[in-house]
Parts: structure tokens; sequence; C-alpha cells
């Protein structure tokens, strides 16, 4: 698993609010409120809980609730867990079908709506591919061809059966692997800030590094959100004013290692089984957040012209950069998003 000192993760600046440089917090306090905030080491990243106003007492129950329910899914979704629902369902593969929660099954239909909506560019049975180039273990090696093509052979999420009368899940040949890590983090944020929300407590924050959801606001203005250059982790891309929905960013920047001058990072291309190539970074935008999560691993695979396509017909928005530095906004950001010189 990654070591938190050495995070990578898409950066947020919630301007005004806190300031995230490689995984690390730093806030800055309002002089009429002051925030509460937390956080935790879970799911191989940090997630962050932040929230303005409140009672303090019933914010520190609401957020140990919170990142208790995230270990709760991490329990059932991680591959890296003997024990978890998904890494029995990898041991059974090619076997026979394993009974499963409901959690699971709804992550792994969203997963596999996504699978289909793009052609196989998400894939939730990518876990062949994702052992072998091991960033989570940080490798740092380019694996051979011939194994990648073994593998790759391995990944076809339509051999997934899921049946949801018997609450079952079947990989239909030995060797295949589920590996959720692209949509339980979506997943986790939901179940989250629906505790924050059954509390009563409005405006809140979560980022679990890269994605992130949102209500409220401050004094109901929307959150001011600025997305970091994926090139220069100091700097801003931009920034968007939002509420009330989900965000997940996508970047070649997050986990990787230059060999002879090429960059390998862990965003895998089904089809060819390395690295997705021609985008620096993905931003999707929408109210589901399992599905922008799984959305934005999609789109920089497919790239600009069939990931464009892609947020069209999900119906969600998104920010697209192109290793030339273009920058493609959907219509539904374009008022919404400013551009920082």
């Amino acid at each position: 698993m990654q070591k938190i000192d050495k995070l990578r993760g898409p950066v947020f600046f919630i301007v005004a609010l806190m300031l995230l440089f490689t995984g690390v917090l730093v806030s800055r306090l309002f002089k009429e409120s002051k925030p509460f905030q937390r956080s935790e080491y879970i799911m191989g990243t940090i997630f962050d809980i932040t929230t303005l106003g409140g009672n303090e007492n019933s914010l520190e129950d609401a957020a140990r609730k919170a990142f208790a329910e995230i270990k709760r899914i991490d329990s059932l979704m991680s591959r890296y867990k003997e024990e978890s629902e998904v890494s029995i369902i990898n041991k059974k593969a090619g076997i026979g079908p394993v009974k499963v929660g409901q959690e699971l099954i709804e992550v792994l239909k969203e997963g596999r709506r996504v699978s289909e909506l793009s052609g196989g560019a998400f894939d939730v049975t990518i876990g062949p591919l994702s052992n072998l180039w091991g960033f989570d273990e940080e490798k740092k090696s380019v694996p051979p061809a011939e194994k990648i093509d073994e593998q790759r052979r391995l990944v076809d999420y339509r051999k997934l059966k899921i049946d949801e009368a018997a609450s079952t899940v079947y990989l239909g040949e030995k060797g295949m692997m589920i590996d959720v890590g692209g949509i339980a983090k979506g997943y986790a944020l939901k179940k989250a800030m629906k505790v924050f929300e059954e509390a009563g407590i409005r405006d809140v924050i979560i980022n679990a590094g890269g994605n992130l959801n949102l209500r409220g606001g401050k004094k109901g203005k929307p959150w001011k959100i600025g997305i970091q250059d994926a090139r220069n982790e100091k700097k801003l891309l931009g920034v968007l004013n939002i509420t009330e929905t989900s965000v997940s960013t996508s970047g070649d920047y997050q986990r990787f290692f230059i060999k002879d001058g090429v960059r390998y990072h862990h965003i895998l291309d089904p089809k060819t089984g390395s690295p997705a190539k021609g985008l620096v970074s993905v931003t999707v935008v929408g109210r589901n957040e399992a599905m922008t999560d799984a959305m934005s691993t999609a789109v920089f695979v497919l790239g600009l012209e069939k990931g464009t396509d892609l947020i069209k017909k999900a119906g969600a928005e998104g920010i697209i950069v192109r290793e030339d530095g273009t920058i493609t906004v959907s219509d539904g950001l374009k008022e919404k998003f400013s551009r920082k010189p």
C-alpha cells in the first residue's frame, strides 16, 4: 500500500477554506467562524472532513461515524484484505459464485454500467493488470510485453456475473480479479456524507485523494474548489464554484514513475494493458459519487473526443486537460469555472 508521505493524489484547493498539497492539509481560518476539520488515512489515501459551524461535540460524533462507515466499506471492497468480499470473489474466480451484501452488488452494478457506457474503458476486472504494474506497491518497473498481454486477456467486465436475486457475484475465469479502487472511494464518500445529512449538518466537504463530496456552502454561497495544475503542484489550473455535488479527478500525476524519459502512471487502458495516453487530468462533476469516480477514469482512458461524448452521454460535466496543455470545459461548467493565469 502507499505510504502517507508519498501520496501524490490530485490536489484540490478549497479556496479560503483549505489548501491541499500532496496529501497534507493546511487550514485557513475564517474570522467569522472556525472550520471543524478531521483527517484519517483509509483506502490508501487521506480522507479529509471539513465543516463550517455547528456544535463541536455533534461534529466530532458525526466525523467518527463517517470514518467508521468508510472503514466498513474498505473492509468489504479492498482487494488487499484477505476476508473482504472482493478478495473472496477473486479467490473463487472460475470456481463458483460468492454470496455478498447488497452494497458490493450496488457498486459492481454501477461499475458495469460505466463499463458499458464507455465500451470497457473503465473495467472493475482490471485487477490482474493492477497487480502486474503494482503502482500501489511502488514497483516502478515496466512489465514485459508478454506478461501484459497475458494479464490483459483476463480483463473483461462481461465475464462478471451478478445475480441480484441470489445476491451472488461470479468471475467466469480463473485468474480474473475485481479491483474496485476506481469506484469504491466515491461510494464511501456517499456513505460518509449520509452520516452528516442524517445528523442535520449541512455545510460539509469530504475529500478523498481527488474525490470530493460537497454539501451546503459558505453563508449560502457555493464552495470555491480549486483544481491543481497537473504539472505544477503549487499552481491552480482554475477554480470551480459549485455545491451539492460530487467532483472526481483522475490524473497521470497521482501515482507514477519515470523510466527512460517516459511517464508511467496508474490509469491503465484495459485494451492495451498499459497506462493510457493523451491526457494529463480529467475532472468529472455529477450527483452520483460512485459514477463520477469511475467516469473520471473512463474519460481519461478514452481521450478528449470520446471522453467528451461519454460525459454528455452520462449526463455529467467535466474538465479535460490534454498533454499539450489544452483545456476543454463542458458547457454546464463554463460559467462555473475560472481559469487561473
